[in-house]
């Protein structure tokens, strides 16, 4: 459980960030697809968890209508800026 606490108290992907992490991932998830990577680490599943959800919203890009002002685009631009 601490590899989930780690990640729930995290500040980019913890409670309150509406990550897809935050908002979909019940705890029980998050710890089988841990352990189904072999994530043993609290340091590991943070990275895993930011790793998870960078692709999620790279991949909302494919999805977006190109403008510049698009959600998509811009939710992926602030993660990024907070990398």
């Amino acid at each position: 459980m601490f590899r989930v606490n780690a990640i729930r108290g995290n500040h980019r992907v913890g409670r309150g960030t509406c990550t897809m992490i935050d908002e979909t991932y019940t705890d029980q998830e998050l710890i089988d697809d841990l352990n189904s990577e072999k994530i043993y680490t609290a340091k590991a599943a943070i990275e895993w968890a930011i790793d998870l959800e960078g692709l999620w919203l790279e991949k909302g890009l494919n999805q977006r209508w190109g403008e510049d002002d698009d959600p998509q685009l811009i939710a992926w631009q602030n993660w990024n800026k907070e990398a």
